[in-house]
């Protein structure tokens, strides 16, 4: 019964407010990125639905639209977010995403003590969608900051394959997220592939499709989707084996860990997050992503 009259009051606050602003609903943030960060898709929704709401839109929260989802029994499927937007009388759905989160790691010694630190890039991406006649305008923003982070939280963050060597996009990755690996080929043109297993043991391997590269694309890259054929790959340690055709000699290695834990320890919208150069880095993208909404669904600007 409470959660039928709060319904109830929200509807009605939503009748009250839409003549002066469009009720927008938030759906949580989609990790395309592949962060790994734990409740980055509905802290970042929250994040941004307050933003909105100082914006001068009247919201409806990430957590309203799950919690009628869970009351509803539906799973998180665009026509589920569209039906729970529908039901609290909002006009636009906004379907938010990590596109990129990518860290390149830095350090330097500062009398006898060695600095490490992170410089970030946030891509993040919206889909306005207005429920009404179903069209979609797309809203793309940015964010980039730097400081000092830890290197254990830092390897939990996908990097460019292509900086240089060969290289994997993260040092941890949980289990069933897709390894990114690359190699930058100072002499190409020239053709590899690469073959994944165990640090323990050569089989079962995963051996990748052949890449050449040119000078004007110097760099290959693979994606293992952790299957060793119809088995998936178990939680440890592995290592990747780069070969150049025709050599039957890796010509370079890299290791990587494969974990079973669920998400990082950094929880996205705390304290701790919010003052490490990710956290700095997803706000302005948050805030660039907020300024593009508010001037598409406020062309005055809002207020």
């Amino acid at each position: 019964m409470r959660q039928v009259v709060t319904l109830i009051l929200v509807l009605v606050a939503v009748t009250l407010v839409g003549l002066a602003a469009p009720n927008v609903a938030v759906a949580p943030f989609v990790d395309k990125a592949g962060t790994g960060l734990a409740n980055l898709g509905p802290g970042l929704g929250e994040m941004l639905a307050q933003r909105l709401s100082a914006g001068g839109l009247f919201v409806v929260p990430p957590g309203a639209l799950q919690a009628w989802l869970t009351q509803n029994g539906l799973l998180p499927t665009r026509d589920a977010w569209q039906a729970a937007a529908r039901a609290f009388g909002a006009e636009v759905l906004i379907l938010p995403a990590v596109e990129v989160f990518q860290a390149t790691t830095m350090s330097f010694t500062l009398f006898l003590f060695t600095v490490r630190g992170a410089t970030v890039q946030t891509d993040l991406s919206a889909e306005v969608v207005t429920l009404a006649t179903g069209a979609i305008q797309a809203v793309a923003a940015r964010g980039e900051a730097s400081g000092p982070a830890s290197v254990e939280v830092t390897l939990y963050f996908p990097f460019d394959v292509c900086l240089g060597g060969f290289r994997t996009g993260k040092s941890v990755y949980l289990s069933g997220e897709s390894v990114r690996l690359g190699y930058r080929d100072i002499a190409p043109p020239s053709s590899f592939y690469v073959v994944v297993h165990q640090v323990a043991s050569p089989v079962p391997n995963w051996t990748s499709t052949v890449a050449a590269s040119t000078v004007a694309a110097p760099c290959v890259t693979w994606t293992w989707n952790q299957m060793f054929g119809a088995t998936p790959a178990p939680p440890g340690d592995y290592v990747a084996d780069l070969y150049r055709i025709p050599s039957p000699i890796p010509i370079a290695t890299r290791t990587f860990t494969i974990s079973a834990a669920a998400a990082v320890e950094l929880v996205v919208g705390s304290p701790a997050f919010g003052t490490a150069p990710w956290g700095e880095a997803l706000a302005q993208a948050l805030d660039d992503l907020t300024a593009k909404l508010v001037a598409l669904l406020l062309p005055s600007g809002g207020g």
